[in-house]
């Protein structure tokens, strides 16, 4: 069979994960079309649902806490059956019967997101209910696939992420269960696929309990199907590690039933061979007995590699190809990968590459706003690369590990990751399956994650109850997670997050500790424990707090302080970057809001501070009004901020003075406001480093007008900004970031192999994070007046129309106290915005996106194409 080969873009190297696959050997595929849902009352409407199906005894595996989790990958045999043929066939009204009921999904897909909201479900969920889901999906494998397994090869199912509970049957066969709904999965297809037939899928997912954040339900992460010979590289069995001199040490797992070879090449941005290791060379081949797990291992040497940065995130590909014992290639994989070294020092903090520089984080959940956590790369593309340009160079996965294709942008933009395990231990949402599941599921997050240059820290728990006990059985499971951690990747390192009032002790089990919203703290335990590396973990978004382990002082002095002026603080990540559904606020907030963007993506006039702290060197100039007349959702408690917003369109009153703020990196700014007769008389200029937080403050009349501030770096003007009176909503502006969108994937899209050319322009477009090809477009309304200058004070009710091949994700504005559901298409805009998600669908075509908004007699337009 002829190869086939596939134009990349950034989108296809996220989607294809760590590993790539080449045509007739290993084929890994797209599986998310074709899927039905059907949201059931209740367990035991599950049960009857799922025997309708053709499940004999479904209700073995439903709401088993301590059921067993079985994972039927490449060294463990498949679960026998426990029905017969007969009692798998359903008769055609049964069937029709239950099929009537389920509605066509597309995978990613979260059904917590659909429904309306329930104040009795409680904040911590966003006021989202779960319940009891169950997917079907009938399919017949194409031809080739036929074709392979009849020559032996074998098919597994592999699913990224599945919140949570998740039993899987095929054909009533019952292939396995897996609890945790933040690690992927695989199971064994073979021994019950039906060749040449339809074959049915069912997946039940139970999601009953809550979270302390919004998790969404479902299966929210992609699915794929995958076929590898008898001979081939274990699941996540390479793992890479790098010296910053060009030394490659690789080991190799191999699932293989003969004996066989292995052969290593590496490969530059640029597709060029940079190394390679023959069956020629000692060190470059490895013999494996029949029947066995094989591991190898081998060093290459690549001369004067380009380093993984933020600045600069240069990747390689390290090509495995496994040869059976008649010399024939059995599998091939392809594992992208970095050279960069990461050190942590107890008194200067942390070093990349030997520079020594500060983390500059952001703590980030899953979730999209309306999306729910059924989030695509584009989505989370845009969302990255918009923490990079404010100058943070690190996240934090708050609190577990990502989706794939998360890490693979970070890999691309040169963004830093905290892969983090789990949030607590035995005192939340994980403990009905910590004793069961908790070695399997740090692993996992390890073996997956272990090859990505962007994850430099470990996180085996945040704020878990037992830091705060005073016997050791919080140290001993730190020590047992971080044995784990260390047994499959001893080159990172390990941290534990710890709140207040945590004990000294679990400190000295990882290798760095974080500290939550503790930096007074931190100061004294570095003196008391010199030799301890530390950063915060989690830091509020304004607010300081003076005392050790009470945090909440409300000091108008930016936590990002500490880290400035203490070198042995490695850095700090803000809680949060971008709002997120649940953990919220009182009712009718549905979330968390007190962040430096929103949930559209806007930021919000606290994130003003991040540029000049994070981005010193660049140019950089922004006025902003604190007043207490903006109507905006403040969040709670300590991660409060002033209330704040870019705009003149103020009651005006001379008899009150509000405060315009100015965050800027020049070293002087000049102020103009109409104070006297003459307007253009200016202020008395201000020095910036007379002022704290990079912000230079004045108190100014609440009159009509405009405030212009006019930036200067020696002596020469280099910015300026205004803040003026709007006039009434004249338009609307609809700004898509794609107006040509590429089609989706049907199933069955192989991953075909990755030749030198398309390398090399999949890594340049990957490096510029430039999507051609992307499947989802933003579409930004924004309320403006005859200027043509946004108008933020005057809301309007909009709603929104899509015509053609094309799907509305969702509708929102940024204000977390909506009424409305997230799958509504009319809200009202906020501060004079809206967000609109669209995705492509797998036809091609022209859409038209419709926008009513109210006071306009016409709808206002937007075309996509979609090829």
């Amino acid at each position: 069979m002829k190869k086939k080969v596939m134009i990349l873009s950034l989108a296809f190297l996220i989607c294809c994960g760590t590993s790539h696959a080449a045509d007739k050997n290993r084929i890994r595929a797209s599986f998310d079309q074709g899927w039905t849902f059907r949201l059931c009352k209740s367990h035991a409407d599950a049960t009857e649902v799922i025997r309708q199906l053709g499940v004999a005894n479904p209700g073995l595996s439903l709401n088993q806490p301590t059921a067993k989790k079985t994972k039927v990958t490449d060294d463990t045999e498949p679960e026998q059956a426990q029905v017969t043929a007969s009692e798998v066939t359903t008769s055609k009204a049964s069937q029709a019967s239950s099929d009537k009921n389920f509605r066509p999904v597309t995978i990613p897909h979260d059904w917590s997101i659909e429904l309306p909201f329930d104040p009795k479900v409680g904040g911590s969920a966003g006021y989202l209910p779960g319940g009891q889901g169950i997917y079907s999906k009938d399919f017949t494998l194409p031809a080739e696939w036929q074709k392979r397994m009849r020559q032996g090869e074998k098919i597994t199912i592999n699913f990224d992420g599945v919140y949570h509970r998740a039993t899987v049957w095929l054909n009533g066969h019952r292939l396995g269960y897996h609890m945790y709904g933040y690690t992927g999965f695989a199971f064994d297809l073979t021994p019950y696929i039906i060749i040449g037939g339809k074959n049915r899928l069912v997946v039940h997912v139970d999601r009953e309990e809550q979270s302390r954040w919004y998790t969404g339900s479902g299966i929210y992460r992609h699915v794929w199907l995958q076929a590898t010979n008898k001979v081939h590289v274990k699941e996540h069995g390479i793992f890479v590690s790098t010296q910053n001199d060009g030394t490659v040490k690789v080991q190799t797992e191999i699932i293989g039933d003969s004996n066989c070879k292995i052969s290593y090449t590496i490969l530059d941005r640029l597709g060029k061979k940079v190394a390679t290791a023959t069956t020629k060379s000692d060190n470059g081949i490895a013999l494996l007995k029949s029947n066995d797990i094989g591991a190898a291992a081998t060093t290459l040497q690549v001369k004067n590699p380009q380093l993984w940065s933020t600045e600069s995130p240069t990747l390689y590909t390290l090509l495995t190809k496994v040869y059976d014992s008649k010399g024939k290639l059995a599998d091939e994989v392809e594992t992208p990968f970095g050279f960069r070294e990461i050190r942590f020092d107890a008194n200067t903090g942390f070093y990349l590459n030997g520079k020594n520089m500060k983390l500059k984080g952001m703590c980030l959940h899953q979730d999209a706003g309306s999306l729910g956590v059924a989030v695509p790369e584009e989505v989370w593309l845009r969302r990255l690369k918009a923490m990079k340009e404010i100058g943070c160079n690190s996240i934090r996965c708050s609190h577990n590990p990502p989706s794939p294709e998360f890490l693979n942008i970070c890999d691309s933009l040169g963004l830093l990751v905290l892969d983090e395990a789990f949030d607590k231990w035995k005192s939340g949402y994980y403990e009905p399956f910590y004793d069961e599941n908790v070695h399997q599921d740090i692993a996992d997050m390890v073996l997956r994650d272990r090859n990505h240059p962007s994850v430099i820290i470990w996180s085996i728990g945040n704020e878990v109850q037992e830091a705060w006990n005073k016997d050791n059985v919080g140290v001993e499971r730190a020590k047992e997670l971080n044995a784990i951690v260390k047994s499959i990747d001893p080159i990172r390192p390990t941290m534990i997050a710890c709140q207040q009032g945590f004990e000294n002790k679990i400190g000295d089990v990882t290798d760095l500790v974080g500290y939550n919203y503790l930096e007074p703290r931190m100061i004294n335990d570095h003196k008391r424990f010199p030799n301890r590396k530390m950063f915060v973990s989690e830091a509020f978004v304004y607010y300081s707090g003076l005392r050790e382990n009470l945090v909440r002082d409300f000091v108008e002095h930016n936590p990002w302080h500490f880290v400035e002026e203490n070198p042995f603080i490695a850095g700090s990540y803000v809680w949060a970057g971008i709002d997120y559904l649940g953990e919220s606020s009182p009712w009718p907030a549905k979330g968390w809001c007190s962040c430096p963007f929103d949930m559209t993506l806007k930021e919000r006039p606290q994130a003003a501070f991040y540029h000049p702290a994070w981005n010193p060197e660049k140019e950089y100039l922004k006025l902003v009004v604190r007043d207490n007349c903006f109507d905006q959702a403040m969040g709670t408690d300590h991660w409060q901020y002033p209330p704040m917003a870019d705009t003149w369109d103020l009651p005006y009153t001379d008899s009150r003075c509000v405060e315009v703020r100015c965050y800027t990196t020049c070293d002087s700014v000049q102020f103009y406001f109409p104070m006297w007769s003459n307007p253009q008389l200016p202020l008395k200029p201000r020095v910036t480093k007379d002022y704290p937080d990079h912000c230079i403050t004045i108190q100014l009349p609440a009159r009509q007008g405009k405030v212009l501030a006019v930036g200067y770096k020696d002596g020469k003007e280099v910015l300026r900004d205004s803040l003026i009176n709007h006039g009434p909503v004249a338009d609307v502006r609809m700004d898509a970031d794609y107006t040509t969108l590429a089609t989706m994937k049907n199933d069955y899209s192989e991953i075909a192999e990755i030749s030198g050319n398309i390398q090399k322009n999949a890594s340049i477009r990957s490096r510029k994070g430039v999507l051609p090809t992307s499947t989802v477009s933003h579409i930004r309304l924004t309320l403006v007046d005859k200027d043509g200058l946004i108008q933020q004070m005057q809301p309007k009710k909009f709603r929104v129309e899509v015509e053609g091949p094309i799907r509305l994700l969702g509708v929102e504005t940024g204000d977390m106290r909506r009424m409305e559901s997230w799958r509504t298409t009319e809200l009202k805009t906020y501060f004079g915005e809206g967000l609109v998600r669209l995705q492509s669908t797998t036809k091609p075509g022209i859409a038209r996106v419709k926008v009513f908004v109210e006071g306009f007699d016409k709808p206002f337009v937007k075309e996509i194409v979609i090829k």
